[in-house]
């Protein structure tokens, strides 16, 4: 839930000290079920609208060869054909997910040849291959055509190399800069740039040079003056993507900083820096002290990002640590970009190393070493409440959503004005006496007299505004119970207006919104379509898709 709440001091501050000086929102924090293992070094990854936390260390610095994904409220625990501690995995176009690498010991040492191939469905992994080159702390992008692009790597050497889309990984060059964790972005369909603020051996790189699977590397002139922090991503770049494939636009956002410490964010388009237009700078610091920001995550549905931050490390070992989360909101499909400060209270057993944007829209933290030692992680999972998409209260809208919220405005004010004459005995067209005969447009219930054209309103702006179709298990009686009236007013209504039934009326929004996904998100797999339409299964979903719209989802998708 969100909560308004007054500027903190510092907001008042001059402009340039770091300082909040845009609104400022208190967001909750839930304590969700820990995980079924203390972990850290995992990749987190968001697989059938599941969230899913993969390999990682446990107590002791030990690699741990399992995964684990959320569902009705609990985590549960799936073997892995290897260890993958620092590893990397990513979901191919396929919707199976590659493992790749990681430390080949205890306590981080080495590095791993080891791949293996998980599928969400059947909740199975196996080994097939093995990396070109040994691999800590790298990398890797999905391209559409099914092929992976690797890179990065940890007191190793570091080079790119490409997985086939079947069994075989393939060399493809040495890089100009080696790097850790580095950024892959797809520059174009068969392209992807590799960029990164840390070497392999954990140094801030300060030049500014990019590598690109095709072509030469490239001088990136925005670096010379800012540059990317060497922090560690245990999430794909792929979850700062903005832009839209079907149009050829590849966009990312990146947190970069300079000399002064300010911050900024980059707008990485087709390989092309520009800076990101905000209009106040981004806070450095909050009443309670210096903020140590991680990455950032994009919304797309929303149009917003998050760059997320905590409270800034200590340097010595503390059990008692506890830190408060934050978050800047960037509705970057403003010009220029508005940014929302949002903290949490001071929550215990925390760390922001690896966090997923949720089905919902939600911000999830799992595991991490909120006190600061590899042998000690933590279980924790954090859900903070951040998406606009059911809470708006202190959240700044973009302009589609003021549209949407004029148009709703509007029509209720009609309505009403509408019922109010109807009241008064003085219909809005005076040509005809109104009857209630099978033909008319307007229709009244026989039990209670309603307008069925009012409550027909109220139907749709409900549905629109609260997404209630979202919910697979949505009943008349729900919808009855929130606009106060009984199932029947709610039946005879829609029958009437829309001549067809509940169920179908229902499903004519959820495969709307199911055409929106498929339109608006290109690589979104059809499992987290249905999912997120509010469909009961898959099988539900093709059948409805194809009677409202006479194809297929996928042929749907291609034309």
């Amino acid at each position: 839930m969100y909560c308004l709440t007054a500027l903190l001091p510092l907001a008042a501050q001059s402009q340039g000290n770091g300082a909040v000086q845009c609104p400022v929102v208190k967001i909750e924090a839930e304590r969700l079920a820990d995980l079924n293992m203390p972990r850290y070094g995992h990749t987190v990854l968001l697989l059938n609208g599941e969230p899913t936390v993969i390999g990682g260390h446990t107590t002791n610095f030990v690699p741990t060869p399992t995964l684990e994904y959320y569902k009705d409220g609990k985590w549960h625990l799936v073997p892995t054909a290897f260890t993958h501690d620092d590893g990397c995995a990513v979901e191919l176009s396929t919707g199976k997910v590659l493992i790749m690498g990681g430390h080949k010991e205890n306590m981080g040492v080495g590095q791993s040849f080891e791949v293996e191939l998980y599928d969400p469905l059947t909740r199975t992994s196996e080994g097939f291959a093995s990396l070109d080159t040994k691999r800590a702390m790298l990398s890797a992008l999905a391209l559409e055509d099914g092929r992976a692009v690797i890179a990065g790597n940890w007191y190793h050497k570091d080079a790119i190399e490409i997985y086939d889309g079947k069994v075989s990984f393939l060399p493809v060059k040495g890089v100009s800069i080696a790097r850790s964790t580095p950024f892959i972005l797809q520059t174009a369909k068969d392209d992807a740039m590799i960029i990164g603020g840390a070497d392999t051996v954990g140094r801030p790189i300060t030049v500014p040079v990019a590598d690109f699977l095709q072509g030469e590397p490239c001088h990136v002139p925005l670096l010379e003056e800012w540059r990317i922090p060497p922090v560690v991503l245990m999430w794909p770049s792929s979850a700062s993507f903005i832009g839209d494939k079907f149009k050829g636009d590849y966009s990312y956002l990146l947190l970069i900083t300079n000399d002064e410490g300010q911050l900024a964010i980059a707008r990485v388009t087709n390989g092309v820096f520009t800076l990101l237009p905000t209009d106040v700078p981004i806070p450095r610091s909050s009443q309670w002290g210096e903020i140590y920001y991680k990455g950032i995550l994009v919304d797309r549905q929303c149009q917003r990002a998050y760059l997320v931050g905590d409270d800034l490390r200590h340097e010595s070992v503390n059990p008692s640590i506890t830190t408060r989360v934050y978050v800047v909101a960037i509705d970057y499909a403003t010009e220029p970009a508005g940014l929302t400060f949002c903290y949490t209270d001071v929550l215990d057993d925390t760390d922001i190393d690896n966090i997923i944007l949720t089905a919902d829209g939600d911000l999830m933290l799992t595991g991490g070493t909120p006190q600061g030692s590899y042998f000690k992680p933590t279980a924790a999972t954090w859900l903070i409440h951040i998406s606009p998409r059911s809470q708006t209260a202190g959240v700044r809208f973009s302009w589609w959503m003021w549209t949407l919220l004029a148009l709703a405005i509007a029509a209720m004010a009609l309505g009403l004005t509408w019922l109010y004459r109807r009241m008064k005995n003085k219909p809005m067209i005076e040509t005809e006496t109104p009857t209630v005969t099978p033909n008319k447009e307007i229709r009244e219930a026989p039990d209670t007299g309603m307008d069925y054209t009012v409550l027909m309103q109220r139907i749709c702006l409900l549905m629109e505004q609260q997404q209630l179709f979202m919910n697979p298990n949505l009943k008349i009686t729900d919808l009855a119970t929130a606009l106060g009236t009984n199932r029947s007013a709610i039946s005879n209504c829609i029958n009437s207006q829309r001549n067809c039934s509940f169920p179908q009326f229902i499903n004519t929004y959820r495969v709307a919104y199911a055409q929106e996904l498929l339109h608006s998100q290109p690589d979104i797999k059809m499992a987290e379509v249905w999912v997120k339409a509010g469909f009961s299964s898959e099988a539900s979903f093709y059948r409805i898709f194809k009677a409202i719209t006479g194809t297929t989802p996928s042929a749907w998708k291609n034309r």
